[in-house]
């Protein structure tokens, strides 16, 4: 071989080419015909696939694999060596398989499943540091959940001194509502949520203004923020995908853009390399026939991340919701029909450890919906209302509960309420016991109003312009009056002045209450909302086993992740724990990037920089929409 080096660099080159070729045939990643082709090519000893060998198949195997199957399958091509005088066939026929270059092209720094708000902090994190993502999402637009949430997020503003808010308070309230006790994972989260919000304000300036902050149900410091302007789940998605767009131009040399986004495309297996994951198997198919696939294929990565929420949605026989918590599947969901365990499913299938499946959250304030009152996906109310004032009353017109208690006491003590009920069909014909008033005044409204014109606009709240007015209502039992209502309220507006009431509650926020017309109300009901348990994760994202050893270039982000919440999740932390684990994610892998490019000479660095070294367990060689708050939500 005239590539110099004599004999021993000849066969390191056939030992390094045919490991190449080895390892995407274990991945089901080559053809038998091109797996042959360029074998023969190997031990036939042709000097330009030996030539490619030495400098491509050690480093970037992926691209050793392109160029010999485009060399030997070029018409053109005279090699040499011993493949002289033996046309027995014709190369350009035996490579006429297109797959590798699909399979090559398709190798991302990372495979992100899942487009909500987790998935596309973590992609734009990646594609900030020059990296190369592909996005799978299983419906035909991006947000999932997280475009439906509208509280906020929660993050301690260290430059607001004003809510004498701290990380540590932070902590000392996700560990009371936990009740687990310590929890690494609460701690990157809480700690995390400085620079969650710093990013959120810097790096989405453009279409993102987080400018109010208030109060949810089991905080001790106001530190959810949201946009005056709109919802803050919806906002954020929608801000994302406005700089992810960015991304999605090819480069002026060629090749494929930065980002891709690949919608209705449902990922169906993990790839496996050994002891580490290399890649997703997918399926297409269409919004009219969401069953049917109309292609399917493997997308390679070095990095693979979960992000596909929780089971909240899943009645169907096999589901997570059935096998752990069956005594919920009488309950409404807040969840889209998306919400079905995919991502649980995918990582259990390679070995993942899931914990606390049992753990999930009944929110207390499901909207119910007169007209259409069977439907099992219920609007969520934003637990904001009740932050900025809402209160929840019986159909006696009595307060029964601390309005901002966490979500399991307040469901719990209407559970209660509901025992002692006499039973009550609607006009509708529904279940009226574990119905209640959700009610707020004027002041409230008016730091809700984004919140109150939309369920107003989907008649879930009723306008009631005087307080005789809002005695009349039919929800109540015959000892309302106005009187009563007005004796009700001036008792809670006595209790915010003072501090304290029966129930405990120390935070009273816009009242007074009487007097302070109009007011909407609206019904309220016990509904499924959140997943606490998923997959066991460590502190940096990695998914891990049951002995607790990592899965090589597998990650969780978002509801998809267990232990984090324990058996209780706070209101605005959803969105928290997706930016800060899917952030957290994304820079470990830019780290890589960084790592990678800076270890390879200068005249290749720039082609490089695009591809991560792997995260896991793996070899340095393997590959490892404005959503809208349409009909329910997560907070």
């Amino acid at each position: 071989w005239s590539g110099g080096g004599g004999v021993e660099v000849e066969w390191d080159a056939v030992d390094s080419g045919v490991k190449a070729i080895a390892t995407a045939s274990a991945k089901g990643l080559l053809d038998s015909t091109t797996e042959e082709g360029i074998l023969d090519a190997l031990l036939s000893r042709e000097d330009d696939v030996l030539l490619l060998a030495k400098h491509y198949a050690v480093t970037r195997p992926e691209r050793f694999l392109q160029h010999a199957s485009r060399a030997i399958a070029s018409p053109s091509r005279a090699p040499t060596r011993s493949s002289i005088g033996q046309g027995s066939h014709s190369r350009a026929s035996v490579i006429a398989a297109p797959k590798v270059d699909d399979i090559v092209e398709d190798i991302a720094d990372a495979v992100i499943i899942g487009g909500g708000l987790a998935g596309l902090s973590a992609a734009l994190t990646i594609l900030d540091a020059g990296g190369r993502v592909v996005l799978l999402e299983k419906m035909g637009h991006l947000g999932g959940n997280s475009a439906w949430a509208s509280s906020g997020v929660n993050a301690v503003d260290i430059n607001d001194t004003s809510t004498g808010d701290s990380v540590d308070e932070f902590t000392r309230d996700v560990t009371k509502a936990a009740g687990r006790g310590d929890n690494p994972l609460i701690r990157v989260l809480t700690e995390g949520s400085v620079d969650s919000l710093a990013w959120l304000r810097s790096r989405l300036a453009e279409n993102l203004n987080l400018d109010l902050v208030g109060q949810m149900g089991g905080h001790s410091k106001a530190r959810t923020h949201r946009p005056s302007s709109g919802l803050a789940g919806s906002a954020m998605i929608f801000a994302l995908q406005k700089q992810l767009e960015k991304f999605t131009v090819a480069p002026a040399g060629g090749g494929k853009a930065h980002f891709e986004l690949m919608k209705w495309t449902r990922a169906t297996r993990l790839v496996s390399n050994g002891d580490a994951v290399g890649g997703v198997e997918y399926a297409v198919v269409t919004a009219k026939d969401q069953e049917t696939p109309v292609r399917t294929g493997v997308v390679q990565g070095h990095n693979v991340l979960i992000a596909t929420g929780g089971y909240a949605s899943d009645y169907t026989p096999d589901s997570l919701l059935r096998k752990h918590r069956p005594d919920l599947l009488t309950y409404a969901t807040t969840n889209n029909k998306g919400t079905t365990g995919d991502g649980h499913k995918l990582a259990l299938s390679v070995g993942a450890k899931a914990i606390d499946l049992d753990d999930v959250q009944v929110h207390p304030t499901g909207f119910h919906n007169p007209a259409d009152p069977t439907n099992k996906v219920k609007t969520l109310c934003a637990e904001i209302t009740r932050g900025e004032g809402a209160i929840l009353l019986h159909r006696g017109g009595g307060r029964f509960v601390n309005e901002l208690g966490g979500r399991d006491y307040v469901t719990g003590r209407m559970l209660d309420v509901a025992k002692d009920s006499p039973n009550i069909t609607e006009a509708d014909g529904s279940d009226g016991k574990l119905l209640y008033a959700l009610v707020m005044n004027s002041k409230g409204s008016a730091k809700t109003a984004k919140h109150i014109d939309l369920y107003s606009q989907k008649k879930l709240l009723t306008k009631f312009d005087s307080l005789k007015d809002l005695a009349a209502w039919s929800y109540w039992n015959a000892s309302v009056s106005e009187a009563s209502l007005r004796a009700r309220f001036s008792q809670y507006d006595a209790e915010a002045v003072r501090g304290s009431d029966e129930w405990d509650k120390q935070f009273f926020h816009n009242t007074p209450f009487s007097d302070d017309a109009p007011y909407y109300a609206g019904l309220v009901t016990p509904v499924i909302h959140y997943c606490m348990g998923g997959l066991a994760i460590s502190d940096d994202g990695s998914v891990l086993r049951e002995d607790g050893s990592a899965i090589g270039g597998l990650f969780a982000a978002g509801e998809v992740i267990g232990g984090l919440h324990g058996k209780n999740r706070l209101g605005g932390n959803a969105l928290s724990e997706c930016i800060v684990f899917g952030r957290v994610i994304g820079n470990r892998i830019a780290a890589a990037l960084k790592s990678r490019s800076s270890s390879v000479p200068a005249a290749s660095a720039s082609s490089s920089s695009t591809h991560a070294a792997s995260l896991g367990n793996a070899p340095p060689e393997t590959p490892a929409v404005q959503g809208g708050l349409q009909g329910a939500g997560r907070e």
